[in-house]
């Protein structure tokens, strides 16, 4: 069918299946890790204070990253009335959405339509870029926008190089506005590896690019400074610490340190499921066939290999130093994380779908497994849960830690006429997808598969690890003003601090911390084995003396990252 469309129409076609795919479900979930809530505060404490350069929130803490998406938060949520889990995911949403569609639209242009439909498909339904649209994270943000600063960069070049680029400038500045200065370099770094791969001499990229980059940062450093005037030294040293020194590895706290293999690992995981059609395909290609060097040597292959490389279609080529360039500039910080390798996520996908429309083209059996393996899938979901929904499992059956045993509980209190209505609707789409072309079936029963755990699985599961509702009865009891929190890490000048974020998010931004203020009365939010060692009248490591604490609530069980009880107590200086 797409074939038959326009490209404006196609490109449209695609941009409404991505927001179908997504926006229904993204405030289903409420916030259960620290990530999310860290970045929606943000927006809420810039509403709260009217400061949109550098609010604080948590009681002291300025913002790790710029503030672009912390923006498009914040000015979604006046529309829509506040900041909810629905408006703090729009703008990573909307990002997904709008990568797709120039994913499409780029590859429909110097490619092939129908490849360019597998290869925005195969984004869409990798999971690691699937997961960060759903999320309120600037990640997907920072990805669409050096995504689309390469498509407009390679435009540029195909134009002449004449004039400015000013789409891409705009896209590079957002880029840098939303993490930093990784924004700009990283896009004009790998441009630069195509210009001179094509011949351009090299002065010649370097002035322009300086250009192009010098223009990128204007909008960017006049934040910058604003905020430098604002947060001074503190400011800077976070600055530095966030790109330097997660380049060069010499933060002041471990984050996500990795050795360079483990980049590979996550791009296997990342595009997830489509890598199961990779894993089957190994046994059905005809490896006796392929002469890996035969009677070359490794430098006469290598020359060939780069022949074929230079040979390539500009477009082609262009998406291979993309996707080559981008997995080993972060294969080099001593931080690694799957979301760093997003930026390579289409380009990768590009050659991808050319591997498998192949197969289905010239070895269709091997599709046709993975369609089986994906219906085998939504399946075996259903099975399970009918077990648990009809009491066919007794709780006894349950594993015995809390959340797990909560997250059990509530698959099997799901509404049964919900999973009756879901099990017929998901049914009559795969029957209906499943007799389709082959290409066509297996994206649209990974897309299902995603919508499925989006609208019924993950809310469900998650959404037991909230802490929601333990923040609407600490609300009952107070209402108004502040409320303080204790955590060891808060006796540590230097490191990551590390703050009830979800908590903080629901309360509206009431947390403030104890050890930095010290208040006569109050309210205090602490882990229960935090209480036991710094608090308690009998602990050798106490804070405070001078003060009396009673109990006033805690959680039913462990919660989150912290695997303890949450307590909030009332406290007040003995007179």
């Amino acid at each position: 069918m797409v074939e038959l469309m326009s490209r404006k129409k196609a490109t449209l076609f695609v941009a409404v299946v991505v927001l179908l795919t997504v926006l229904p479900f993204i405030g289903l979930n409420e916030f259960h890790t620290k990530g999310e809530p860290r970045e929606a505060v943000v927006s809420l404490s810039m509403l709260l204070q009217d400061n949109w350069i550098l609010p604080v929130n948590n009681g002291g803490d300025i913002p790790y990253k710029p503030p672009f998406f912390h923006w498009c938060i914040a000015v979604v949520s006046m529309i829509f009335g506040g900041v909810s889990e629905f408006t703090s995911r729009i703008p990573s949403s909307l990002s997904l959405v709008a990568m797709i569609a120039a994913t499409f639209a780029f590859y429909a242009k110097y490619t092939d339509q129908k490849l360019a439909m597998l290869t925005a498909m195969i984004s869409l339904s990798s999971f690691e870029l699937h997961r960060a649209g759903m999320n309120c994270r600037v990640d997907m943000m920072l990805t669409m926008a050096m995504v689309c600063s390469q498509f407009l960069l390679f435009r540029w070049w195909k134009d002449g190089m004449k004039q400015l680029p000013w789409l891409a400038l705009v896209t590079m500045s957002c880029a840098t506005l939303t993490k930093g200065p990784i924004g700009v370099c990283l896009p004009c770094a790998v441009f630069a590896v195509f210009l001179l791969i094509r011949g351009v001499k090299f002065w010649t990229i370097v002035w322009k690019l300086a250009l192009v980059a010098i223009i990128s940062m204007i909008a960017p450093s006049l934040w910058y400074i604003a905020a430098y005037n604002q947060g001074g030294e503190s400011f800077w040293a976070l600055v530095y610490e966030e790109n330097v020194g997660r380049l060069t590895g010499t933060m002041t706290y471990a984050s996500h340190e990795g050795p360079a293999i483990i980049n590979f690992v996550y791009l296997i995981s990342g595009f997830l499921p489509w890598t199961f059609v990779l894993l089957i395909s190994l046994f059905f290609l005809p490896w006796k066939s392929y002469s890996f060097a035969k009677g070359l040597g490794v430098k006469g292959w290598l020359k060939k290999k780069y022949g074929e490389m230079v040979s390539m279609s500009d477009a082609r080529l262009y998406t291979l130093l993309c996707a080559v360039l981008i997995v080993l500039f972060f294969c080099i910080p001593k931080s690694k994380r799957s979301v760093y390798l997003m930026p390579s996520f289409p380009f990768i996908a590009y050659f991808m779908a050319e591997y498998i429309k192949y197969l289905a083209e010239e070895f269709p059996k091997c599709c046709r497994i993975f369609k089986n393996v994906m219906i085998g899938l939504i399946i075996t979901v259903f099975v399970i849960h009918i077990t648990l929904v009809s009491g066919i499992v007794p709780e006894s059956l349950y594993p015995k830690k809390d959340l797990d045993f909560a997250m059990f509980a509530a698959l099997a209190g799901y509404s049964k006429i919900t999973l009756s209505v879901v099990i017929i609707i998901v049914a009559a789409l795969v029957f209906y997808f499943s007799r389709k072309k082959l290409l066509t079936a297996m994206v649209a029963l990974s897309i299902i598969f995603f919508a499925l755990l989006d609208a019924v699985y993950l809310p469900t599961v998650l959404n037991t690890k909230s802490v929601k509702r333990f923040a609407a009865d600490i609300e009952k009891v107070v209402p108004t003003g502040n409320i303080y929190s204790f955590l060891p890490v808060d006796l540590t000048p230097d490191g990551n601090p590390l703050h009830f974020f979800e908590l903080d998010y629901y309360l509206n931004d009431r947390i403030h911390l104890f050890v930095k203020e010290k208040p006569a009365e109050g309210y205090l939010i602490v882990l229960k084995k935090d209480f036991q060692q710094y608090f308690d009248k009998n602990s050798e490591s106490k804070l405070v003396d001078n003060y009396i604490f009673d109990e006033v609530l805690h959680t039913d069980r462990n919660y989150g990252s912290f695997k303890d009880i949450i307590c909030l107590m009332h406290f007040e200086v003995v007179k």
